[in-house]
C-alpha cells in the first residue's frame, strides 16, 4: 500500500507499476518520490531515501525489502529493460540510471585525454597573475575538460575572458560557444566578456536554445546531429539538472573542450540532481577541477563576503556575531508580520517605479528594476508578495515584471525569462518588453504561463545579481532552508543584504545542507 502522504502522480505511478504487489508499489512511489524531491534515485542506506516509511520501518523490515526488490519484476540490474534499477543501495527510475552512466562515462573520456601540450609557466603566469586563475587557465587551455569553481568576486568571467583569448591566439578560427542554463545567466556571461574585450562568432545562449528545443518536445542537437563547436563554455553550472547535462554531452562532439564554470556551494538544480557539487568532489577528476578562492569583489572588510564565508562553512555562530555588528552592506532585521515585509518591498522599487512614471526608456528600466529584489526561500510566500504588490492579476499595472513559468521557442521566451510590461512606443500599447541584442515586445496575452516577478525564490535567482537584495526567510525553521539557499541567495547581492529572518531561522539553516541522492560520485570512481 502507498500512504495517503504521497504526491498523487507519484500513488498512481506506483499503483500502475507495483499491481497489487505491495513491495513492487513501495519501489515504484520511492524512486518516483526522490526524483520529485530533486534526487537521482533514492538511496537505501539512508533514511531520506526510505521517505514516509523512514519511521514505520525497523531495520529487519527494510532488510527485508530490500531482498525481495532483485525478486520483483519490475526491478531489475543495468543490462535488464526494466522501469526500476536496484544496484544493491539504490534504487532507480530506468532513465535516470541511464542518464547518471551517460554523464560519467562521457565525463570520465574527456577527463582522460589532453586536447593541447601545456602551456609554459611563464606565458601562464603573465596572462593569469593570481594562482588560483593561473591554475585553472592551465587546466583550460590544456585538456578536454575543465572545471572551474569560485564565489562571487572570484574572477570566474575574467579568467574565462583570459582563456578565451588564449585559445583564439593559438587557433584563430576556433569555433566556441557559450551557453547557460538562463537567459540571464548567458546574458551577464556575453556583456562581461564584452567588456573584457573578448568576442565570439555566437551570442551566449540558454543551454535549451543552443541544443534546439522542439516545439513537439526533445531537442534538435542529439548524438547523431551534434552541436558545430570545438569549444563549449557553460557558466552557472551549479544550476544544471542530471537529464539537461546528459543532453548536453550527448550533442557535444568528444574531441570539443568543456569547460564549466560555477559555484559549487550554492543550491543545486531544482530538477533531479547536484552534478556541479558531484563533479568537483570527485577524486577522479581532481586533475580537471580548479577553485578559485581569491575575492577580489569583497575586500576584508566586506560583510557580505564574511557572511557568505560563514554560511559556507556552517558557522551559525560567526553569522550571527557579524549580523549584529556589520556596516551598511548587511541589515538584519527580526522577521515580523507580512505587511511590514510588504511596505519594504515597496519601498526598496521606488526608484524603479519612479522610473516607470516618468516614462524613462526600457533599458534604463531594466537597470533600475536590477538595483533591488526581493527574494524568499518558498514559493508560497513569493506569491503572497506578488499578488499584493500587483493587486489584481487579469489587469498588471504598468511596470509590472513579467516571468515567464514555460519553454516557448516559437517566440523565444523561456522558463525564467524576465520582461517589463511597458508602452510600446511603436503603438503605444502595453506590451511586455524582453532585453537582449534583439529587443522584443510582446503582448500579454501571447506569453505562455507566467507571473509577476517582483519577489522570486532563490531557486530562480540563480544566475542573476543585483545591487540590493532582501532576502525574507520563513517565520518558522523550514527544512527547505538550508545554508546552500541563504549563501545562494546573500551572494546575488553586490552592494547590500536586507535580511529578513528570526535568529533561530538562520541558526538552523546554517546547520542544515541541502543533500542530493546520487551515484554519480562512485560512478566516477
Amino acid at each position: 500500500m502507498t500512504p495517503m502522504a504521497l504526491p498523487a502522480i507519484v500513488r498512481h505511478f506506483a499503483r500502475f507499476l507495483g499491481a497489487g504487489d505491495a513491495d513492487a508499489e513501495r519501489a515504484a512511489a520511492l524512486a518516483c518520490l526522490a526524483t520529485l524531491e530533486g534526487h537521482v534515485c533514492a538511496d537505501l542506506d539512508c533514511d531520506t531515501g526510505w521517505g514516509p516509511w523512514a519511521a514505520s520501518l525497523d531495520e529487519a523490515g527494510r532488510a527485508a525489502f530490500r531482498a525481495r526488490l532483485s525478486q520483483l519484476a519490475i526491478v531489475g540490474a543495468e543490462q535488464d529493460l526494466t522501469p526500476l534499477v536496484w544496484d544493491g543501495r539504490r534504487l532507480y527510475l530506468r532513465r535516470y540510471w541511464d542518464y547518471e552512466a551517460r554523464v560519467a562515462a562521457d565525463l570520465l573520456a574527456r577527463s582522460s585525454s589532453a586536447a593541447t601540450e601545456a602551456e609554459p609557466d611563464e606565458l601562464l603566469a603573465a596572462h593569469f597573475p593570481d594562482a588560483g586563475q593561473r591554475h585553472a587557465g592551465q587546466i583550460a587551455l590544456s585538456r578536454r575538460l575543465a572545471l572551474i569553481s569560485g564565489g562571487p568576486g572570484t574572477g570566474k568571467t575574467h579568467t574565462l575572458a583570459r582563456i578565451i583569448g588564449r585559445l583564439q591566439s593559438q587557433q584563430p578560427d576556433l569555433r566556441i560557444a557559450l551557453a547557460a542554463p538562463t537567459g540571464k545567466a548567458a546574458a551577464r556571461m556575453g556583456e562581461a566578456l564584452l567588456a573584457a574585450g573578448v568576442t565570439v562568432a555566437e551570442e551566449a545562449r540558454t543551454i535549451h536554445r543552443l541544443l534546439g528545443v522542439r516545439a513537439e518536445g526533445g531537442f534538435r542537437h542529439d548524438r547523431e546531429h551534434p552541436l558545430a563547436v570545438d569549444v563549449l563554455v557553460v557558466d552557472e553550472a551549479s544550476m544544471i539538472d542530471l537529464s539537461l547535462m546528459a543532453h548536453l554531452l550527448f550533442a557535444l562532439p568528444q574531441q570539443a573542450r568543456l569547460i564549466l564554470l560555477g559555484d559549487r556551494d550554492q543550491l543545486a538544480a531544482v530538477e533531479a540532481g547536484a552534478v556541479f557539487a558531484d563533479l568537483c568532489e570527485s577524486p577522479r577528476l581532481a586533475g580537471c577541477v580548479a577553485m578559485l578562492k581569491t575575492n577580489f569583489r569583497f575586500g576584508a572588510e566586506s560583510g557580505i563576503g564574511r557572511l557568505a564565508e560563514c554560511l559556507r562553512l556552517g558557522d551559525a555562530d560567526g553569522a550571527l556575531a557579524l549580523l549584529t555588528t556589520a556596516g551598511e552592506d548587511l541589515v538584519w532585521t527580526m522577521r515580523s508580520d507580512s505587511h511590514a515585509l510588504i511596505r519594504a518591498a515597496r519601498e526598496g522599487y521606488q526608484d524603479y517605479l519612479a522610473g516607470v512614471a516618468e516614462g524613462r526608456a526600457p533599458e534604463e528600466l531594466f537597470a533600475r528594476f536590477d538595483g533591488f529584489r526581493v527574494l524568499c526561500a518558498h514559493r508560497e510566500e513569493a506569491e503572497t508578495l506578488n499578488h499584493a504588490l500587483t493587486g489584481d492579476p487579469l489587469r498588471p499595472p504598468l511596470g509590472t515584471p513579467i516571468m515567464v513559468l514555460r519553454n516557448d521557442p516559437l517566440l523565444r521566451v523561456f522558463n525564467g525569462d524576465i520582461g517589463l510590461l511597458l508602452n510600446d512606443p511603436a503603438d503605444g500599447r502595453q506590451k511586455v518588453f524582453f532585453p537582449g541584442e534583439t529587443p522584443r515586445w510582446i503582448a500579454l496575452n501571447r506569453l505562455p504561463e507566467w507571473s509577476p516577478a517582483w519577489a522570486m525564490t532563490v531557486h530562480k535567482a540563480q544566475g542573476s545579481e543585483f545591487a540590493e537584495v532582501l532576502l525574507a526567510l520563513p517565520a518558522t525553521v523550514s527544512p527547505v532552508v538550508t545554508r546552500e539557499l541563504v549563501y545562494t541567495g546573500v551572494t546575488r547581492a553586490k552592494r547590500r543584504v536586507l535580511l529578513w529572518s528570526s535568529e533561530a531561522v538562520l541558526r538552523a539553516a546554517t546547520g542544515r545542507r541541502s543533500l542530493r541522492m546520487s551515484g554519480l560520485r562512485e560512478r566516477l570512481a
